[in-house]
């Protein structure tokens, strides 16, 4: 079966793996795929170079955003037995504090309060700066 080759001779040849091995056994052979058709890509280059300050963090939206998420994880909820969010993340702190040198268990709530309070606040973070940065921008 003919197995298509690169030889680096610089030219392209369809020779048997027999007829490579046998005719010149010194000459470096690289297998490649075989060339359908060529496919030309345009590539636009803007000329610019990437903004350095991508994150463009605006620290208004990081305070409205740190507020609109405290403020809200402060409202009771049925979920946690008629407690807020930020109410039982701040009891389990000071439970944790009192016996402050050895930390808290896996198994603890404590864990569950602080990722799932930190997700909402990064969450809202990320999407206050994602609004005001596209209304600046005139996506919206």
């Amino acid at each position: 079966s003919n197995i298509p080759v690169t030889l680096h001779t610089d030219k392209m040849a369809m020779l048997t793996r027999s007829s490579v091995v046998a005719s010149r056994p010194t000459l470096a052979v690289r297998r490649v795929a075989p060339v359908s058709r060529a496919r030309v890509v345009k590539v636009a280059a803007s000329g610019q170079a990437f903004d350095k300050n991508w994150l463009k963090a605006d620290p208004t939206v990081l305070a409205i955003s740190f507020l609109g998420w405290t403020i809200p994880s402060n409202i009771p909820v049925s979920g946690f037995g008629g407690n807020s969010l930020f109410g039982l993340l701040n009891a389990s702190i000071g439970e944790q504090l009192a016996h402050f040198p050895t930390g808290p268990a896996l198994t603890d709530k404590f864990w569950v309060y602080l990722l799932t309070w930190h997700i909402g606040l990064f969450l809202t973070m990320f999407l206050g700066q994602i609004g005001v940065q596209g209304r600046k921008q005139g996506y919206w």
